[in-house]
């Protein structure tokens, strides 16, 4: 289908939401518990969730485990905007989903091409992107993440009728180029990301995760011109990241989540590796509230 208009389908903050695993015989999801904390996100001002991204653990995950809460976190409603992550690896897998999500009502899907196989020609990236096109009714957007994936080259974004890109390698000029063609950009690193919100209508935070107020409120300073406030809230998130990078990032998210919000996060599924027991959840906590004044 063709794309719709990026300045009014998609715009401000969404959440690479985390995924809840029992520490059972198979890591099931906690699907109660995945509900609790996108009700807790939307009680936070964020526009939106990306199920199954890469916070998400989407390739750990498999096809009916994303069906069953798919259907349920629709049924939850909220008023939050829902745009899945289809990361099969391959195109029947993901044709499956893509036919799967045709009747629910998500604002758009995001598609990961199949990342296996490197270096990949563009014209095989055209012909899968042609395909998931025509199957579905659902704006797309094209997951550019070159540090897991294949990468997907901007002009090739610009010359299908897509929504747009998720922009998670930051390579200079990529953003622009996409913008710059009139289609949609949402930033998926949170490096730089003032700077780069500049040429995006929206980001796809992790750290939104563990503090949605103070990406919502980050966003709304760059798109309000506000430069000390912009300066205070990005240096303060940049340590909060950091944080979050020095063990499995999705762990340490989970575990500061439940600290804030008391819903229990469970774990991560193998072959990631849950935090330490050493790691201090309530002081992570903590240090991720101390907002600075002028933020």
């Amino acid at each position: 289908m063709s794309s719709d208009s990026p300045a009014h389908l998609l715009d401000g903050v969404y959440v690479a939401n985390v995924t809840p695993f029992r520490d059972d015989d198979r890591f099931s999801i906690d699907v109660d518990s995945y509900l609790a904390h996108v009700r807790w996100l939307a009680g936070h001002g964020v526009r939106g969730v990306i199920p199954f991204g890469t916070n998400g653990e989407g390739p750990s995950v498999a096809a009916a485990e994303k069906r069953t809460v798919l259907e349920a976190l629709v049924a939850e409603g909220g008023g939050l905007q829902i745009v899945p992550t289809v990361a099969e690896g391959n195109l029947p897998d993901t044709l499956d989903l893509l036919a799967f999500l045709q009747d629910l009502p998500v604002r758009a899907v995001m598609v990961l091409p199949p990342y296996y196989f490197k270096p990949l020609h563009s014209d095989g990236l055209r012909l899968f992107y042609e395909r998931v096109l025509a199957a579905t009714r659902h704006p797309v957007v094209i997951y550019h993440i070159p540090k897991y994936a294949v990468p997907v080259p901007p002009e090739l974004v610009t010359s299908l009728p897509v929504w747009g890109v998720k922009d998670s390698g930051g390579e200079a000029g990529y953003a622009a180029t996409v913008h710059g063609a009139g289609k949609g950009v949402l930033v998926g690193t949170e490096d730089d990301l003032p700077a780069r919100l500049l040429t995006a209508h929206g980001s796809i935070s992790a750290l939104a995760n563990i503090v949605p107020e103070q990406v919502v409120a980050l966003y709304g300073h760059v798109r309000a011109g506000r430069a000390e406030q912009v300066a205070a809230m990005s240096a303060h998130l940049q340590t909060v990241r950091a944080m979050t990078k020095e063990y499995v990032s999705a762990g340490v998210l989970k575990r500061v989540a439940e600290q804030r919000h008391g819903c229990p996060m469970g774990t991560v599924r193998p072959p990631l590796v849950p935090v330490p027991p050493t790691f201090d959840a309530a002081a992570a906590a903590e240090r991720a509230m101390a907002v600075p004044s002028d933020g």
